[in-house]
């Protein structure tokens, strides 16, 4: 079975007032904590969509394929990423400031997708979902037709959704604000 992944990464940080990938986060750039926390031998291929020549010289260092364009809403993030993917399964989404989410949990999201690979797989904390969220390739031609800021689970319709159980609350975190940095931040240092 072949599962691919993408990386959300071509968000314009409105809220964050600066590039928040890009972001130092302890020892390195807040997406590097992202993308290394992706167990590349569970994907035949990993890509990510960017709009910032720096992000995309940091994927490209951190051995990630890449599809640039000038930025936009998410769901033409999603349309570029399926387009370059070649004969998938599945694909997981996974948004570049979530860089918590840990290998674990994205391998279990991968297992629940090959004993069910019908199904939608979603992460999610005590009934909260979040991201990541493996996607079955018969659902692909509906994310392709999303508009405007609308995310993948606007394609679901009456697809079933399983959801795998994350380590902890603070997988879930995003970067969205120099606050939440911050309390990821504190979070890493608390925990290293």
């Amino acid at each position: 079975m072949r599962i691919a992944c993408i990386v959300l990464a071509a968000g314009k940080s409105t809220r964050f007032g600066a590039n928040k990938l890009l972001a130092p986060l302890v020892d390195r750039p807040l997406l590097v904590h992202t993308l290394d926390a992706i167990p590349r031998s569970c994907f035949s291929q990993v890509v990510a969509v960017v709009s910032n020549p720096a992000v995309e010289q940091l994927c490209r260092r951190c051995g990630v394929d890449v599809r640039v364009y000038e930025g936009g809403p998410q769901s033409k993030s999603i349309r570029l990423g399926l387009e370059k993917l070649e004969d998938a399964d599945g694909c997981l989404f996974v948004l570049g400031d979530q860089p918590l989410c840990s290998a674990d949990s994205i391998r279990r999201l991968v297992a629940d997708f090959q004993a069910r690979p019908q199904t939608v797989h979603r992460l999610a904390y005590q009934g909260q979902p979040s991201s990541p969220t493996l996607f079955p390739a018969h659902l692909f031609p509906d994310l392709m037709e999303l508009t405007g800021e609308h995310g993948g689970m606007a394609a679901v319709g009456d697809t079933p959704v399983c959801y795998v159980e994350a380590g902890g609350p603070h997988e879930l975190w995003d970067a969205d604000t120099p606050e939440k940095l911050s309390r990821i931040q504190q979070y890493l240092q608390a925990h290293p």
